[in-house]
């Protein structure tokens, strides 16, 4: 065996290497990005919207599994008043929804009648992955940033809790938009 030959061998094996690293670096990377670094301001609204969320989700998983829908409004009512009591991060609407995406509950009520949010990639997100997620949406022009988080019961997804913000909440947090949907609340 030449010189030449152990060469193209070693190589050979080397490439393969290199050709296995660049794949499972392609691979991880579709997997999901790293959690960008967050601001000060930016991991205390994480915190205070995850301890709201778990309140919500909490006070409404029992109703929620059961729809029992009249239940929501002073459960809402009560959650939202310990949370304004608290300086938290107040939503301007906090919304339910059943199994099927139906709007059930909002709180302060609003007379919109039964809106179908089904067909909505953050609910379908919410219902399938069992996560949380946060998205931008408009509202009559306005820009409205949603946190929505999975009602659990017996690990089955029973319905969903939606807590919506104006633009001008994000500013008084000093939470850039962009920071705001880079927020992983799943870890």
């Amino acid at each position: 065996m030449g010189q030449h030959e152990v060469v193209g061998q070693a190589a050979g094996r080397m490439s393969r290497w290199v050709y296995l690293l660049i794949g499972l670096s392609v691979i991880s990377g579709g997997c999901g990005s790293p959690e960008v670094q967050l601001s000060k301001a930016g991991q205390a609204c994480k915190a205070g919207l995850l301890r709201e969320m778990a309140l919500l989700t909490t006070a409404l998983a029992g109703p929620v599994a059961q729809q029992d829908w009249d239940a929501l409004q002073p459960i809402l009512q009560n959650c939202y008043g310990r949370i304004e009591r608290e300086g938290g991060f107040v939503p301007f609407r906090i919304v339910v929804l059943d199994q099927n995406g139906i709007v059930q509950a909002v709180f302060p009520e609003s007379k919109q009648g039964k809106l179908d949010f089904s067909n909505y990639d953050p609910t379908r997100m919410v219902y399938a992955q069992k996560r949380k997620v946060q998205a931008l949406l408009y509202l009559e022009g306005k820009k409205i940033f949603i946190f929505m988080a999975p009602v659990l019961h017996n690990h089955q997804v029973s319905g969903a809790v939606v807590m919506g913000f104006p633009e001008e909440a994000l500013e008084k947090w000093q939470v850039s938009e962009k920071e705001f949907l880079s927020i992983d609340f799943n870890n």
